[in-house]
């Protein structure tokens, strides 16, 4: 049964961790440069992201902008008629819907202006949608159906091209044709009907460019898709999407540029090949610049690499995690040293695209103001945070403070003011307070802060604000949460991250660290400022919590004494209370819990005579323990063996194999993992219970209680091979068993000087009782 037990709860927890969340992607990634407040619309679908590209949704104010088939139309109907009622026939109108009573300006003009050549164009064009469309074969013969009923439609309207006058309606007509080439898997008519009426035309119109789209289809050189998808992605918005997918990257630039015979075609060429590039993409800026200064995807492209850079540099910077693009598998292999390293590396490449950045000529570029919100980004980024404050203050004098640039603005200023302090004298200084209270919601802005407060020293206050991250939590999505690693973890779990202040001060903070948050929140209790009650808000009523967390601490440390004085600082004992973790199970064993811990030991009959039950909780346990102690350090205490083996129980006990972890840990821990506590050792390998029951196996009298003592020091010794040795994939060891016994000295002691004993008390756990009796 002890094993099945053991066993189920191993098994569950696997489960749990291996199926559970752990975060990736964007929920890792600091970004503090937001592409929104840009308004590169147009582009927005290609915003720096870990989820590659995504369709975004744009705002209200763009869905509202005119497009160019629309200002085409409205050419054509010599800007008397609005977008608004243009729009309504393209998107709404059907066939039927077009005659000559209907109240829609657009149609009114047609009609009156005896217009019947776009009249019955627009009312082919409407016949024509239901087939612009794959539709699958129901038999499954062929990839895409070619449908005799579209290949007549594509005949109408290469035949109505023909005929039409207008040279606008011409080109629709064909486009058209092309389109529905497309769907019917035509490539030679769509490379033919292409050629012959936009090959040559020297105005180029939206038109075109959407044919132009089905042939980078057609096409078979794959130097040529690629400069026609360069053309399309830059001229036709609508399809950038999809033509962006059509790329090749792997097809030589320098092939793709040789069909280029402008400037901005070039231009074109480098701006989707920077689009594409998931690593630097400096060089393509370069030359876009040389070719058409005056992009506005340009702009757009520097605006993408800092927000690469900002990946490359903060996301590890501050959370210890790799950037947010690469796996998680990769990360295990890296330590925080290596992942570091690479940081300064892309310091030196962020200093690069700054180099490039003074250089250029702002009057020449588009969007000046970004290119220099970018330079006193970048000179964050590469750790200049002098200079960095000395553009933000030119650049303050450019906003309204209603203005979501001076946000942005502000948010760089926090960071880089926060960054420059000196080691050991960082605060939070009085003009970051209202930024930090204005941003509250921007969970990774509030943590970078106190990262930064951290690094320079300022635990207390960082820890303040790390607590800030708990503060609504149920109100927000993952990609708005922080999550972190410490620098000192040992290994790679899917538990070795943090998302909240009381798990990471619980592992990386030292009492005197926590007592410092005590003292800071006792000092300003009657906070005075807006900023001390913002910044105490959440942490004031988690006192009882963190007196708990020092006196655990101490325990930790073996400090029994300072343990017992925060176990009995707060009047509420129920934040002390040992809960009883095995009865989540709802197994048999949980009476063990309400069990005296110096008594009872997990999974073993009860083998001591007790005289009561109580209630556990951390104080009575270290009260007790502390008791018990100073009676086996009596010279003149007869029972010293009795005592001994009493504080062997409970140190036992408080060990990952007993029944009183709590006193050292928080929460059910199903497995064996190494964290960077400073009594993992101890709460592993039962370092302590084995030093007092050899202190036990000293004073005692009797070779029975030897034997006894001998056999639980075996045990403890058992436990500490197991965590120096473990047998897992990464190393197996034959014979598991049989090699644990070799090193373990007190088994073979056991065996040797107690013969007679050593079966009974290795294999039947019934004969405790005993063996204990026959101390005296």
């Amino acid at each position: 049964m002890k094993h099945y037990l053991v066993f189920l709860l191993i098994l569950v927890s696997n489960a749990i961790f291996a199926c559970g969340f752990y975060p990736y992607g964007e929920d890792l990634r600091f970004s503090f440069f937001d592409p929104l407040n840009f308004r590169y619309y147009a582009y927005s679908d290609f915003n720096y992201s870990s989820n590659s590209f995504s369709i975004s949704e744009k705002p209200v104010s763009e869905t509202n902008r005119i497009d160019a088939n629309e200002k085409l139309w409205i050419e054509y109907c010599k800007n008397k008629v609005s977008f608004e009622d243009i729009r309504t026939v393209l998107l709404q109108f059907k066939s039927e819907d077009i005659t000559e009573k209907n109240s829609n300006k657009m149609l009114q003009y047609l009609y009156k202006t005896k217009d019947m050549e776009a009249i019955n164009y627009l009312k082919f064009a409407k016949n024509c949608e239901f087939f612009n469309g794959f539709y699958d074969d129901p038999w499954e013969r062929q990839e895409v159906s070619s449908l005799p009923k579209r290949a007549n439609l594509i005949n109408q309207a290469v035949s109505l091209s023909n005929k039409v006058k207008n040279e606008v309606l011409k080109q629709r007509y064909t486009f058209l044709a092309i389109r529905l080439s497309y769907y019917n898997a035509d490539k030679e008519k769509i490379v033919s009907l292409y050629d012959r009426v936009f090959g040559s035309q020297k105005k180029d119109n939206i038109l075109k460019y959407w044919s132009l789209y089905f042939k980078v289809t057609a096409e078979k050189n794959n130097a040529l898709s690629n400069f026609y998808a360069a053309q399309v992605f830059v001229n036709a918005p609508e399809k950038s999407f999809m033509t962006a997918g059509m790329f090749n990257r792997k097809v030589p630039l320098d092939s793709v540029l040789m069909y280029a015979k402008t400037k901005q075609e070039k231009a074109n060429v480098y701006f989707l090949a920077g689009i594409k590039k998931s690593d630097r993409s400096l060089d393509c800026i370069k030359e876009l610049y040389k070719y058409n200064p005056k992009f506005d995807g340009l702009s757009f492209l520097l605006l993408r690499e800092i927000n690469k850079i900002e990946d490359w540099v903060l996301t590890p910077y501050y959370s210890l995690f790799n950037p947010s693009i690469e796996s998680n598998f990769d990360n295990e292999s890296m330590s925080t040293k290596e992942v570091l390293k690479r940081v300064e590396k892309d310091r030196v490449y962020a200093g690069q695209l700054l180099d490039f950045v003074n250089n250029v000529d702002l009057k020449k570029a588009h969007d000046p103001l970004l290119w220099k919100m970018s330079k006193a980004y970048l000179l964050f980024l590469t750790k200049n945070n002098k200079g960095c404050l000395n553009q933000i203050s030119e650049l303050e004098k450019n906003f309204s403070k209603n203005d979501s640039l001076y946000n942005q603005i502000e948010i760089i200023k926090a960071l880089a003011l926060t960054a420059n302090q000196s080691s050991g004298k960082a605060i939070i200084l009085d003009q970051v307070k209202p930024i930090l209270v204005k941003n509250e919601s921007y969970k990774k802005f509030v943590f970078a802060i106190g990262r930064e407060l951290e690094y320079n020293g300022n635990t207390t206050d960082a820890a303040f604000l790390y607590s800030k991250l708990n503060e609504n939590a149920a109100d927000n999505n993952y990609n708005d949460q922080a999550f972190w690693k410490g620098s000192k973890n040992k290994r790679s779990y899917y538990s070795d991250y943090y998302s909240n202040y009381f798990d990471y001060i619980n592992i990386f903070y030292s009492p005197a660290q926590v007592e410092k948050i005590v003292e800071d929140i006792k000092n300003d209790k009657n906070d005075l400022d807006k900023f001390s009650v913002w910044k105490h808000s959440f942490m004031k009523n988690e006192m009882p919590a963190l007196y708990d967390l020092i006196g655990t601490k101490y325990i930790r440390q073996n400090k029994l004494e300072k343990a017992l004085f925060y176990f009995g600082n707060d009047g509420d004992q129920t934040e002390h209370a040992i809960s009883d973790s095995e009865c989540i199970w709802e197994r048999g064993n949980c009476y063990y819990a309400y069990k005296n811990p110096f008594f009872v030991l997990k999974y073993t009959p009860d083998f001591i005579k007790q005289k009561g039950y109580y209630n556990l909780n951390k104080y009575a346990v270290t009260y007790n323990l502390i008791s018990y102690l100073k009676k086996a350090a009596n010279p003149a205490e007869k029972n010293k063996d009795y005592y001994n083996f009493l504080v062997a129980n409970c140190y036992y006990n408080m060990t990952y194999y007993g029944s009183i972890q709590e006193m050292r840990r928080y929460g059910l821990i199903g497995y064996i993992q190494d964290y960077a506590v400073e009594d993992n050792d101890e709460y592993y390998e039962c370092n302590l219970a084995k030093k007092y029951y050899a202190l036990a196996f000293k004073n005692a009298k009797t070779d029975m209680f030897k034997a006894l003592c001998l056999r639980m020091m075996g045990k403890c010794e058992k436990n500490k091979l197991l965590h120096q040795y473990p047998n897992d994939y990464n190393h197996e060891i034959e014979s598991y068993d049989d090699f644990l016994w070799s090193k373990n000295k007190y088994y073979q002691d056991l065996k040797s000087n107690y013969a007679d004993n050593y079966e009974e008390l290795i294999s039947d756990c019934n004969a405790f009782e005993d063996y204990f009796k026959a101390r005296r």
